[in-house]
């Protein structure tokens, strides 16, 4: 039993892929206000962090 070749082809070739156009959302509403309350978390937290290393083991 012979196969085709293109039964035998999984991945397409190269030229047939097409970019796709990134794009930009603006987050709205309660998503942004979840956005700053990370950015806020994220920064206590290296502050914590830095004064645990400054402080070291004692």
């Amino acid at each position: 039993m012979k196969a085709s070749k293109n039964a035998l082809q999984v991945v397409p070739p190269v030229d047939s892929e097409v970019p796709v156009e990134l794009t930009r959302i603006v987050p709205k509403g309660s998503i942004r206000i979840v956005f700053w309350g990370l950015r806020i978390y994220i920064v206590v937290m290296i502050v914590l962090v830095i004064i645990g290393f400054s402080r070291g083991i004692h």
